[in-house]
């Protein structure tokens, strides 16, 4: 019989990846239309002297793409939980899946941030052109580049909250389903080969900790350092300009990477140095650096030029700067979650040979609190048994 926990995460991942692929066409297909409507000079979509709308299109069409496809691989982590015949319903596994769905959820996240509108000249903008359709032809009135943005925006904006909001459930779900299992796999240590694997695996626990700090640490002061120029160049002289291009966008998302970013690094210590969570840990740190790696990439998507600083450049030097930060930061994450998966048996013999350690110190713990029964005597009885 399938589970309640299997039908809702299937559910809620089939209806996001089908909300993103009609999403996707839809943009596309406007793309497509734009151009046949477009200057008669004979241009082409993929022409790199677009508009600033036109690059804001391909942008929309580009997140919706890889969010397509971020949702998509989540099946791969359901199958090794809910195959028919190999599945294998485990600490690890819904460890995997947990931190895959919470980011996948945060993807959706950062594409709402993305596709916001932050700018308070847009409602008055909307007020006078509905003035204008109601007292004009309804049949008539078409938007023109900017109002039908604007419109693309809002509807991926809405979608993208709604469905970030329902992978973040599931994925609490998922670890809470998986945090009350057993830990499996126990074994011996007194045996001498057995031993030696352990140090082995703590030696490599050990080096995985020490880049985990590294990376992490890196990596949030990046994020500060871009925050940092991000503010200072939108109370500069061309400010006006860089929020109607949506730098308020790019500040309210560098608080909310700074903020995704620090939640990783904890957990990533806790299960590295503190040795936390046993093999759920290890399956949380294997999914998670990997998803992480890919929202700093859809990151990267988002905030690059792809007229290659033309003339009608968007977001300015700090979002050109967070685009090239994120991809090499994605690159990092990616390196770290393949090394983890190469030492995957390592990390997770050190992790059950500390979860063994924990649940027999703390078993010797209860013992010594336990209080001692004392024996008493009781001598009228026994003088009783004399006289007879």
């Amino acid at each position: 019989m399938v589970s309640p926990l299997a039908i809702g995460t299937i559910a809620a991942t089939l209806g996001a990846l089908t909300t993103l692929i009609v999403l996707f066409f839809w943009t596309a297909n406007n793309i497509f239309e734009a151009d046949d409507d477009g200057d008669d000079d004979g241009n082409q979509w993929w022409d790199l002297d677009l508009k600033r709308e036109e690059q804001a299109e391909l942008k929309v069409a580009l997140n919706l793409l890889f969010l397509g496809i971020s949702c998509g691989t989540l099946f791969v982590p359901m199958l090794r939980i809910w195959h028919p015949s190999k599945g294998v319903y485990d600490r690890f596994n819904l460890g995997v899946l947990a931190a895959s769905t919470f980011l996948a959820g945060n993807m959706l996240f950062v594409s709402f941030w993305y596709s916001a509108n932050f700018a308070q000249q847009e409602d008055e903008n909307d007020n006078d052109d509905n003035d204008d359709y109601d007292d004009g032809n309804d049949d008539n009135y078409e938007m023109d580049e900017e109002e039908l943005l604007a419109y693309h925006q809002k509807v991926v904006s809405l979608a993208s909250l709604i469905l970030a909001l329902a992978l973040s459930a599931i994925s609490v779900c998922i670890y809470t389903a998986g945090k009350k299992l057993p830990e499996t796999g126990h074994h011996d240590s007194s045996n001498s080969e057995d031993t030696h694997v352990q140090v082995k695996s703590a030696a490599h626990m050990e080096l995985f900790s020490e880049m985990w700090k590294i990376l992490s640490a890196c990596t949030i002061i990046i994020f500060s350092i871009l925050f940092i120029v991000a503010c200072a160049l939108s109370l500069g002289g061309d400010a006006e300009r860089m929020r109607e291009e949506g730098s308020i966008n790019l500040l309210v998302l560098l608080v909310w990477m700074i903020l995704v970013t620090a939640g990783v690094m904890i957990v990533g210590r806790q299960i590295l140095n503190e040795k936390k969570f046993g093999t759920l840990g290890v399956g949380l740190l294997s999914g998670g650096t990997l998803y992480y790696a890919l929202l700093l990439f859809i990151v990267s998507i988002l905030f690059a030029n792809p007229t290659f600083g033309g003339p009608n450049d968007a977001g300015g030097p700090a979002a050109a700067a967070t685009s090239v930060a994120c991809f090499f930061l994605s690159l990092m994450h990616l390196a770290f979650s393949l090394g983890t998966r190469k030492y995957q048996k390592s990390i997770m013999l050190d992790a059950r040979a500390e979860t063994d350690d924990s649940a027999a110190a703390g078993d010797f713990q209860r013992m010594e609190d336990e209080p001692e029964k004392e024996t008493v005597t009781e001598p009228e009885k026994e003088t009783e048994m004399k006289l007879v």
